[in-house]
This record gives structure tokens, C-alpha cells and sequence, in this order.
């Protein structure tokens, strides 16, 4: 026989087992059963072989059939033959006649007799029986009936007759609750428990041999006209059909495979995708049959095997040819539910099967199949890795679009979530698969602080130009200087060269705020001064780590705007005690206010904070700031300097005489921290002895609104000696009145005051008296509790504690 492969796999080897030339006829039938072979012939005759099976040196596994017996069943030819294991019986028909022999010593069994059914046309095994003993269809000619029977070791037993059939079938099978039968001309299922017939689909007589074989798992094949229709239990179609090159003769199964044996070839096909897998030239046969997969054919001249090419053998050539799909619909259909060895086999053929699907691209199918062999994600990453880095591999990073990549990292990080699995090699590959496909999450990431491989996220991260985010991987490791110097790096490149997920000098600011390591800020001030003076100064005056503020004021010389702000943080703000913060603030304040260059909206802002410093600070250099401003147009700010000296009266005089501005001298007074009384009566006397005859008569009327107004707090005696006597009561009235009420409620408190001290005198006296007329035992066991001795007579005093003292020991205590 000349074998034609016409797909990638090899499912069978056919195997000539036996050669003979049989002087009992022509065969009709054959039948196995285990080991043993039955053979029918024209002449009535049923030979008995056996099958052994040996392994060469080779590994290799040899088949040889031997003739054993045979018996003389009918003069007729033999149509059809049954092997009941289970009692050694073998039934067969010849031409309307059954006949039953012992299937091992081959001789006729006489015990049935009358029960054996007569007018017989065809019979069929029920495929799906439990029964010990054997169960048979019978279809009877005459009565267009079919006998529903089981055979024991003697006899024929009747369970059940259909009968009033629309004809007699030519071919019935038995499987469970369903008769599939075969009329001529079509098809037909008849349910056993509804006792109802439904017609399927019809057939060309002339070119069709009806054909009927069970496939296993509640599956019927059907012979068709050109197709080979597969049905379920209940006449659906379950599958799509079989498109034969050559209408078969006889059809067998191994699984997955449905065997047709036609007059001038052998085909296998696979029900998995109905698709022709193996054709071999094969003239002349019989017949045919199979058992536990093997599939055994007759001719005049020899008896062939079938043998299945081992399954895995099978899968490893379809996977060596790139047939993945058929590769693993096959291993899971023939390996899916094996032995522990065969499962492991079956892990093994599909992570070959995932791993070429990774390389094609074919990432959902590798996907499914990864997660059933629970592949390790350091093992996939390692294919990752080969596929992206080695140009040598079939498919390579350069040849893949952008999009394709893409799809690998977004599958890669799908696998290793789903996986649940944290070490720090996992980590690792997270974590450059996150920079890979969202670069947005690695800060998040990061935030984790998982323990990854330093070096390695480090190399990464440069080779594919995230500076910023190593920038970021610095950081989060504690290495901040590290992650500034990166940054650094980036904020001096060109615009065009900078990485695009870099944000700006903002980011190390917000570092090195975050951190306030000292040592990190001043080693970059310097440079973030340079870049950025507006950003650097938040950093100075946000962060709470202890600088060199001496050295960051050198840096920050010709920026007296922001030495200013620096100033007014450390003297205003973190209340520094250092009197050259203080002193340094004035002279800067000085300074810009008396620029040319000073825009007289700042400079008034500006005077503002230098009167307020200069009013509430006592840490300045007051001489030093005092000869700055003498001779300047300041003199307000003079004014307050002369008040720091305690020399109110040249302050009052600047603010009243000099500047004019009697508002100011008054809030002077209200304002200044201590001795508000002595310093209102000083300006009164401004007001009242003003040497300057242009301004005496305005200064004394502000001296009349100075004395009413009630914000005004004096030393009222003292007013009136030196008010001038001639002015009337009526001018000062308010005055008058506030002083009077002053007085009459000082000497109400006082009285209250007074009254209050004496009681609490009184009661103290109280007490002591009360204390005194206490009666105090002196015994030979009393001790002074100061010198521990005992008395010697009766003079004692006593605490109010009811401690007990010698005269002279009390006063020593007192």
C-alpha cells in the first residue's frame, strides 16, 4: 500500500500483521474483541485469531495475528458478527439465520433452541449497555418489527418489540433510549421511553450505502450522500459533516479520528475540526472494525492494523510544523484526561504551544495557555526579554510596529497582576513594563516602594531615556541627591533633547522639600538660585531644615528683593533672635526705599515694613540705622529710632514740628509698648510750649482735640498744672469729665480695695487667736520635730501644720 500524506500530521501506520490464504472463502465481517479477532466468510465459516503485540530493541512496538479456530456457523454466507465477552459467546448472522458458538473453543452452542429469533435481517449491539449479559437489536423481516433482546449463556431473552414500523430497516442501531434506524431511502431516530419516530434525512440508494457507527461520548455517525452526517442521541446534528473524498464502505474511530475505508483508499479524518488529516491507497477491503482505538482491516489475502501514531508524537509534529490550533485541539482531546505522567506531558506540550504562540504574536492564546501550565512570569519575561533585545530572534523589536509592542507589555503586566506574585525579580519586570505602557502610573509605583533590583531598573530606565523617571526611582530609594543630579542633567538640556515627561525645576524644588535634607539643599542653592531665584527662594523660606542662612544671603546678593523675602522669613516668621538678621533687614529695606530705581507704589509698601520692623524689633543696630537715615526724608522712621533711644521728646518734636503730621505723633504714643501716659503728657507740652509761631495757634487747638479725645490717656494731675489757667471749663469739657469720673472711680476701687484687705486681715486674726487658746499636751514622748529631742519644760510653739518645736528651734527655721 502506497501512503500519501496530505496533511502535516501522521495519525496511523498501517501495519500488514497477517498474511494467509484462506480456503474458507471470501470474508465477509470482522469483529474484535480485545485480542481477539473474528472473521466471517461466504462460506459460513468464522475463523478465530489472536493479536499479540512485542518490543523490539528498538523501543519499537510489533504486532502479529495467529489463526487459533474456527466453526462452521451456517452454509450461508455471514453477514454480520457479535462477541459477548462477558458470557464467551459469539452471535452471528447468515442470511435471516442467527447462530451462537462459544467464542474460545469455536464450537456451536445448542442451548438456545427455540428461543433464537428467526426471520432476521440485521442486528445490532447496544453500544451503551451496563448489562452483564449481552444486549442485541433484531430486526425481523415479516413483521416490520424490531426485538429489543438480551443474550445470556443459554438462551434469548425478549425485552421489548417495536413494532408497526413505516418498513422493515435495513440497518437499526442501539444506543441507550434511541433506535437510530435505516430505511431505504432515509433515516430515522425512534425514542424508546416516548415511543415516538422522527424521520432525520434521506439518502441516494443508489450511490449510498446506509451506514451507521457510534463515536463515543453520545455521538452517531450516519452515511450520507457524499457527507458523513454526526449526530447526538436525539437525531440533532452535532457537528459540521464529514466532506468524503470517496464515499466509504466502512467506518471506524479511534479517537479523535473517524476512519472511512472506501474500495480504493483510507481516510482519517479528525472530528475536532472535520477536516481530512491522512489519505492512503487502499484497494480490496472486506472489512473492517475497531477496539480501544486500534482499527483492523481484512482482506482476501491479509489482515492490517491501524495503529495510531502515538498522540503526542502527533502533537509534536503539528507544533514542529506550526499548526498550533490543531497541535493542542488534538492534545487536549487525546491528553486531556490521562494519567498523572500523561498530564505532565500535556503541560509540557502546552507551554511549547504558549511559547510559540508568544513569538507569532498570537498574545491571547499564549495568554490562556500560560495560565493553565501556571508559568512562573519570571519564565515569560524571559522570552520578553529574548524577543525585544536579541535581533537575531525571528521576530525582533525592530520589526514589530509600535502598536504590537504595546500589545506585549500591556500582556506581560496583564500576567504578572494576575498572578499575585511579588519578589523582587517580579517587581523588576512590573515595574519597566509600567514605564513601557503608562509611564503617568510610575510615580505610583514607585510610591509602593517594592523591593526591586536597583541596577537593573536603573540600566533600564536609562536605555529607553526615562530620565525623569529614574529621577523619580532615586528618589523613592532615598537617594535624593542622586535623583537631583538627574534632573539637573535634564533641566540643562535643550529643550528638543529633554525627556517630555520631565515638568520643569518644579520637581526639584518639590523634592528637596519633601525630603529637607540640608546637605542636599545646600549643595544645589547655588545652582537653583542661577535657574530659578522665584523657585529657590519658596524652597528657602518653605522648608524646615537648618541652613547655612549667612552663606545662602552671599548667593543671594544682587537679589535684594529676595533677600528681603529670605530676611522677613527669618526675622518675621521663625522669630530669629540674631541681631544681624534684624539689622540687615533695615539696611535692606533702607536700601531699596531710597533707590532711584524704586517705584513709589513699592517704595510706599516698602516704608511700611521698615516703620513696622523698626517699631517692633529690638535686635537691630538702632545708632547704625539712625545715622543711615538722618539727613533722608524719612523722618517718621527717624522719629521712632529717637523713641528706641528713649528720647521721645526729639521723636514727638521730628513728628510734630519737622514732619507736621500730629496724627502720627499721637499713634506714636498710643502705640509705643510701655509708658503711654508720660508719653501723651509729653507731647501735651509739645503742643502747649510750640516755639514755632506759625504753628502755635493750630497746635494749640489740637491740644484741646488731643486732651477731649477719649483715646487720650493721661496723668490727670499732671494735666492740670500745666493747662493754662485762663481757658475756660466749657474748651475742655470732655476732659473734665473723663478726668472727674476717672478720679471718682479710682477712689471708689480704692475704698473697695481697702475694705476687702481689712477683712482679710481680720479673718487671718481670727484665726490666729483661735489657734493660739488650743491646748497642747507635752508629755516625755513629745520631740521637737526640728531637733528630734524631747522638752524639758512647757514652752513650745506650735505650727499650723500641729507640728510641735522647741522656742529656740523656731526661730531658727523662721
Amino acid at each position: 500500500m502506497q501512503a500519501r500524506a496530505r496533511q502535516a500530521v501522521k495519525a496511523f501506520d498501517l501495519l500488514p500483521v497477517l498474511d494467509y490464504k484462506s480456503p474458507s472463502g471470501t470474508p465477509t465481517c470482522l469483529t474484535v474483541a480485545g485480542n481477539d479477532v473474528y472473521v466471517g466468510y461466504s462460506t459460513g465459516h468464522v475463523r478465530h485469531f489472536l493479536v499479540s503485540s512485542s518490543t523490539s530493541a528498538s523501543g519499537r512496538t510489533k504486532y502479529q495475528v495467529r489463526y487459533l479456530d474456527e466453526m462452521i456457523g451456517s452454509k450461508k454466507s455471514i453477514t454480520k458478527i457479535l462477541v459477548a465477552p462477558t458470557i464467551a459467546r459469539i452471535i452471528g448472522l447468515a442470511e435471516n439465520q442467527v447462530f451462537v458458538g462459544d467464542m474460545f473453543s469455536m464450537v456451536g452452542a445448542q442451548s438456545y433452541g427455540r428461543s433464537t429469533p428467526k426471520n432476521v435481517t440485521f442486528i445490532s449491539v447496544n453500544e451503551a449497555s451496563t448489562s452483564y449479559d449481552l444486549e442485541i437489536a433484531v430486526c425481523q423481516a415479516r413483521k416490520k418489527s424490531v426485538l429489543l433482546m438480551m443474550v445470556t449463556s443459554e438462551r434469548f431473552i425478549t425485552k421489548q418489540e417495536i413494532g408497526n414500523l413505516q418498513a422493515v430497516p435495513q440497518k437499526v442501531l442501539w444506543h441507550g433510549s434511541v433506535l437510530l434506524l435505516a430505511y431505504e431511502g432515509y433515516y430515522s431516530v425512534y425514542n424508546l421511553m416516548s415511543r415516538t419516530e422522527l424521520e432525520l434525512f434521506p439518502y441516494n440508494t443508489t450511490t449510498t450505502s446506509p451506514l451507521m457507527k457510534t463515536l463515543g461520548e453520545g455521538e452517531i455517525y450516519m452515511n450520507g450522500d457524499g457527507l458523513g452526517m454526526i449526530v447526538n442521541e436525539s437525531g440533532d446534528v452535532c457537528r459540521a459533516p464529514i466532506a468524503w473524498v470517496n464515499q466509504p464502505k466502512f467506518v471506524c474511530y479511534s479517537k479523535p479520528y473517524i476512519i472511512g475505508i472506501s474500495q480504493t483508499s483510507i481516510q482519517v479524518y479528525s472530528l475536532l475540526d472535520q477536516q481530512l488529516k491522512q489519505k492512503s491507497g487502499f484497494n480490496d477491503a472486506s472489512s473492517a472494525a475497531d477496539f480501544n482505538g486500534n482499527v483492523f482491516i481484512v482482506t482476501e489475502e491479509q489482515i492490517y492494523m491501524l495503529l495510531p501514531v502515538p498522540a503526542e508524537e502527533q502533537v509534536e509534529r503539528l507544533l514542529d510544523s506550526g499548526n498550533l490550533d490543531q497541535a493542542m485541539a488534538l492534545a487536549e482531546e487525546t491528553l486531556g484526561n490521562m494519567t498523572r505522567s500523561k498530564s505532565s506531558r500535556l503541560k509540557a506540550l502546552r507551554q511549547r504551544a504558549a511559547n510559540m504562540y508568544w513569538t507569532r504574536g498570537e498574545l491571547e492564546e499564549a495568554f490562556s495557555l500560560f495560565t493553565q501550565t501556571q508559568t512562573p512570569p519570571a519564565d515569560i519575561y524571559s522570552l520578553y526579554d529574548t524577543l525585544f533585545r536579541d535581533t537575531s530572534c525571528e521576530i525582533s523589536v525592530a520589526g514589530l510596529p509600535e502598536e504590537k509592542r504595546q500589545e506585549y507589555h500591556v500582556f506581560l503586566l496583564q500576567y504578572l497582576s494576575k498572578s499575585g506574585i511579588r519578589t523582587e525579580e517580579l517587581n523588576t519586570i512590573e515595574f519597566k513594563l509600567v514605564a513601557l505602557t503608562d509611564p503617568d502610573k510610575i510615580t505610583d509605583f514607585v510610591k509602593e516602594k517594592r523591593s526591586m533590583d536597583m541596577k537593573s531598573v536603573v540600566s533600564f530606565l536609562k536605555n529607553h531615556g526615562f530620565l525623569y523617571l529614574l529621577g523619580e526611582y532615586y528618589a523613592s530609594c532615598g537617594f535624593v541627591q542622586e535623583a537631583v543630579e538627574q534632573w539637573r542633567e535634564l533641566e540643562e538640556m535643550k529643550a528638543e533633547s529633554r525627556d517630555p515627561r520631565y515638568p520643569g525645576l518644579g520637581c526639584i524644588v518639590r523634592q528637596l522639600l519633601d525630603t529637607n535634607i540640608q546637605a542636599v539643599i545646600m549643595s544645589n542653592v547655588e545652582w537653583l538660585i542661577s535657574r530659578d531665584p522665584d523657585k529657590t527662594l519658596h524652597l528657602l523660606i518653605s522648608t524646615t531644615a537648618e541652613l547655612n542662612n549667612d552663606h545662602i544671603l552671599s548667593l543671594l546678593g544682587e537679589r535684594p528683593l529676595h533677600i528681603i523675602a529670605f530676611l522677613e522669613e527669618l526675622v518675621i516668621n521663625r522669630g530669629t533672635e540674631a541681631n544681624r538678621y534684624h539689622t540687615q533687614l533695615a539696611q535692606q529695606y533702607l536700601s531699596l526705599l531710597l533707590s532711584p530705581q524704586t517705584s513709589r507704589t513699592r517704595a510706599l509698601h516698602i516704608r511700611k515694613k521698615l516703620q513696622a520692623h523698626l517699631l517692633t524689633s529690638d535686635k537691630y543696630a538702632v545708632s547704625l540705622i539712625l545715622n543711615k537715615i538722618q539727613g533722608t526724608v524719612l523722618k517718621k522712621e527717624l522719629a521712632i529710632l529717637y523713641g528706641k533711644l528713649q528720647e521721645h521728646e526729639k521723636a514727638l518734636k521730628v513728628l510734630v514740628y519737622d514732619v507736621h503730621d500730629v496724627k502720627s505723633a499721637e499713634e506714636y504714643c498710643r502705640e509705643w509698648p510701655s509708658g503711654r501716659k508720660e508719653l501723651h503728657l509729653l507731647l501735651l507740652k509739645i503742643y502747649l510750649n510750640c516755639t514755632q509761631p506759625d504753628l502755635r495757634d493750630t497746635l494749640l487747638e489740637r491740644a484741646v482735640e488731643f486732651l477731649n479725645d477719649r483715646s487720650s490717656v493721661f496723668n490727670y494731675s499732671e494735666v492740670y498744672k500745666i493747662i493754662p489757667q485762663d481757658w475756660p471749663i466749657a474748651l475742655i469739657e470732655p476732659f473734665v469729665y473723663r478726668s472727674l469720673g476717672c478720679q471718682a472711680h479710682h477712689y471708689r476701687t480704692s475704698r473697695i480695695i481697702k475694705g476687702l484687705s481689712e477683712l482679710e486681715w481680720a479673718r487671718m486674726r481670727a484665726d490666729r487667736v483661735s489657734f493660739t487658746k488650743r491646748l497642747v499636751k507635752i508629755t516625755s514622748g513629745t520631740y521637737c520635730a526640728f531637733c528630734f529631742h524631747p522638752f524639758s519644760d512647757s514652752n513650745c510653739s506650735v505650727a499650723t501644720s500641729g507640728e510641735v518645736y522647741h522656742t529656740q528651734c523656731i526661730s531658727q527655721i523662721t
